[in-house]
This record gives C-alpha cells, structure tokens and sequence, in this order.
C-alpha cells in the first residue's frame, strides 16, 4: 500500500514536471529592431556611430540565446546583425520585406530570433506578431522590441540600445 502511494506522488510530481516544462518551451520571443545609422547614398552601409550601436546590440545578447539572426538583403541591416550573428556562430539570414506575410508564417513558430528590418517595416512584424508598436520615423534608432508570446498572451517590451 504504501508503495502503490510512493508511486502516485512520484507520478504527479513527474507529471507536474513535465507540464511546467512543456510550458517553458511554449513562451516564444522576437527580438526586432530598424538598422542603426546609416550613410546617405544607395545601400548605405552604417556610420561609425552605427557600427558602435551593432557591438553594443552584440553585448546586449551575449548571455541571451538566440536560434535565428535575420536580416533584409542591405549593408545597413546586414552590418547591424553581423556582430551579433558572429558572437552566436550563426549566419545572417536574408529575408524578404516585400513577403511580410511569408515571413511572418516562418519566424511565428520560432522563437528567440533577432530580425534587423527598416522604419517602415519592423513596427508592422512586431504587431504581426501580435505585439504593440507605433510606427518609425527616419530619425528613430536603436529601439529594440522585444515581442513575448506566452499561450494567449502577448507582451512588448522595448529597449534602447546605446552607442
């Protein structure tokens, strides 16, 4: 008898384990941001100031796990992601901003990935994603959102990144 007792109360606590686990792996995030300063001309590539913020992104994520760095198919958004991409041996993947919808199928079922878009872009993946942003000027630089899905919930957090 007391042994059937032992084995229901390791049973649940397995169960229990289990549940809270499988719950750990449902919270997804995103982790999105516009490139950082830029040049003028076609296709810039990043300021000095612009390559200050990318290291500093790059800290930023040094103890946070990251399963996917993407980017748009540009120097300015390339650069912003390489230092991080590097720092978690991983190749920059080059997404496309005219396929919002296809892109969103695809990163909607990872989760702890960083995608480096535009202004006019990354407030609409980050509401796609179901979280809250107000659009972007040309001005605006360095706010990283942070979109976390938990079950039904969802919630937006957003960071400065400094240069």
């Amino acid at each position: 008898m007391a042994l059937a007792k032992y084995a229901c109360s390791a049973l649940a606590v397995i169960t229990l384990l289990i549940l809270g686990m499988s719950n750990s792996y449902a919270e997804q995030k995103w982790y999105l941001l516009r490139h950082f300063e830029k040049e003028l001309g076609d296709n810039p590539k990043l300021t000095e100031q612009g390559h200050s913020r990318a290291r500093a992104l790059a800290t930023y994520f040094r103890y946070i796990p990251l399963s996917g760095v993407y980017s748009t198919d540009y120097r300015r958004t390339q650069q912003t992601a390489a230092d991080t991409a590097t720092l978690h041996k991983q190749a920059v993947v080059t997404y496309a901003p005219s396929e919002p919808e296809q892109f969103i199928d695809e990163i909607s079922v990872l989760s702890h990935v960083l995608v480096v878009g535009h202004s006019n872009t990354i407030p609409d993946l980050v509401r796609a994603l179901g979280g809250e942003a107000k659009d972007l000027t040309e001005r605006d630089y360095g706010r990283l959102f942070i979109v976390t899905r938990d079950g039904d919930s969802v919630m937006t957090q957003s960071v400065i990144i400094p240069f």
